[in-house]
């Protein structure tokens, strides 16, 4: 998973990857929630989007698994840019260029990484290594 993650800034970059994590997790949060107000006439592929979209938003709010989340974003809005998917009653990515800005953010977000105000910088950051002395040429 450390592969995943190219680094952790922190400072103004760090507060400005957390802005597009808080922008698009949002965004995606309420269009899940747009989905999950019409679940009794929905098919399987829009149950599967709105969950996509809700969990996708939490992750993306949170940090977790940032760089596995903004792929599954990028799919997933190009699954309903497609519109393989019915839009939701209230749908907020009505306009294709909402859903070409999302792909950008998750897009950079991918190749940035989280950043160091995310979950994610806590489970695989920055460590502090300890190497022991080596007593035993000390001791000779």
């Amino acid at each position: 998973m450390q592969r995943l993650f190219s680094s952790f800034p922190s400072g103004w970059p760090g507060v400005g990857l957390l802005l597009l994590r808080f922008v698009s997790g949002f965004t995606l949060l309420l269009q899940g929630i747009a989905y999950a107000l019409n679940w009794h006439y929905m098919r399987l592929d829009a149950l599967v989007i709105a969950v996509l979209a809700f969990l996708t938003g939490v992750c993306f709010l949170a940090g977790i698994f940032t760089p596995v989340v903004s792929v599954l974003v990028m799919l997933g809005t190009l699954v309903f840019a497609l519109s393989w998917v019915p839009a939701p009653a209230t749908n907020l990515f009505e306009s294709k260029l909402v859903v070409l800005y999302v792909m950008a953010i998750a897009i950079a977000i991918a190749f940035l990484g989280p950043g160091a105000f995310s979950f994610d910088a806590r489970l695989f950051g920055r460590r502090e290594i300890f190497i022991p002395a080596n007593t035993s040429s000390q001791k000779s």
